[in-house]
């Protein structure tokens, strides 16, 4: 996938990753946008030869939602 088409991937995954998150944390969508675009988590995400994109939404959700609760990125390990 080119540059162009993941980053447009992105955008319409992001949405869904960003609005659990905010439901989860009881917090507003736009400081929930904000954790998530500067998580370390992100960083790994814009990269896609990291792979993470194949994980679900929720999985997504939940990896960015631990690193910011326990302060570390647990990425689940497929078998």
């Amino acid at each position: 996938m080119d540059k162009d088409s993941y980053m447009g991937f992105m955008a319409l995954h992001t949405h869904p990753i960003v609005e659990s998150l905010a439901k989860i944390k009881d917090i507003p969508q736009k400081k929930a946008l904000e954790l998530f675009y500067c998580s370390d988590f992100y960083r790994l995400y814009e990269r896609e030869d990291t792979k993470l994109w194949h994980f679900s939404n929720a999985t997504l959700t939940d990896i960015v939602n631990g690193e910011i609760s326990l302060g570390k990125i647990e990425i689940p390990v497929e078998g």
